[in-house]
């Protein structure tokens, strides 16, 4: 093994959950997410709602079990997609980046899209990440929108290209899960004049609220 590579990338791991720095990154187990069980402890993360661009609103049809627990439809989360990166720097105007895992459903959707220019890059979105604190021995709200329900906000842009792909293979999550999942990745920037509250966690104690977007 490399050891050179893996202390960097253990460093980068350590570095995903860490609140003190200006990052707030976090790798979440998509493939757990299909199904969680008992004495799993990792982070889970949901692409709730993803809608706009010019007439595209992506289906919450993807359903799986609540690590939060509840009863009937508190049971379940439906959701866009599971994440499996959020990235985040920290600053109210900084671009936020996930990649997400979607059905072939929403995946068609997203080509047909993509195949000519977006005739808009504004869309608005929510997430959340739920982790696991040791200490506690419990579940706990790791990143989501404190207010409003979703954020508005618009495709960035990196040397003239629109940060939006989808995958063009499906990847299985598991052996033992007969599920093809396609890689959904995205890089978006507050809306225009508009802000919403960011909340984040690594733990059940601390927490941390940033602006994102502005007003003026």
């Amino acid at each position: 093994m490399n050891t050179t590579r893996e202390a960097a990338r253990r460093a980068d791991e350590d570095q995903d959950m860490d609140m003190d720095s200006n990052h707030l990154n976090f790798r979440c187990s998509w493939q757990s997410g299909i199904d969680v069980r008992p004495g799993f402890k990792n982070t889970l993360g949901y692409l709730l709602d993803w809608s706009g661009c010019g007439g595209l609103a992506l289906k919450q049809d993807i359903e799986v079990p609540n690590p939060l627990g509840g009863s009937g439809s508190e049971g379940s989360i439906k959701c866009v997609g599971l994440i499996s990166t959020f990235r985040y720097t920290g600053g109210p105007t900084d671009p936020i980046r996930i990649k997400a895992y979607v059905s072939a459903g929403t995946a068609a959707e997203l080509r047909t899209k993509l195949a000519d220019a977006l005739p808009n890059p504004k869309l608005k979105l929510a997430w959340h990440i739920i982790g696991f604190d040791e200490n506690d021995q419990k579940w706990f709200k790791s990143a989501y929108l404190k207010s409003a329900k979703t954020a508005e906000a618009s495709i960035d842009s990196e040397g003239g290209k629109m940060q939006i792909f989808i995958a063009s293979h499906a990847v299985r999550v598991s052996k033992e899960i007969d599920i093809n999942l396609y890689g959904f990745e995205f890089q978006v920037v507050p809306a225009s004049k508009k802000t919403c509250m960011l909340e984040f966690a690594n733990g059940t104690t601390l927490r941390l609220v940033k602006q994102w977007g502005s007003s003026t």
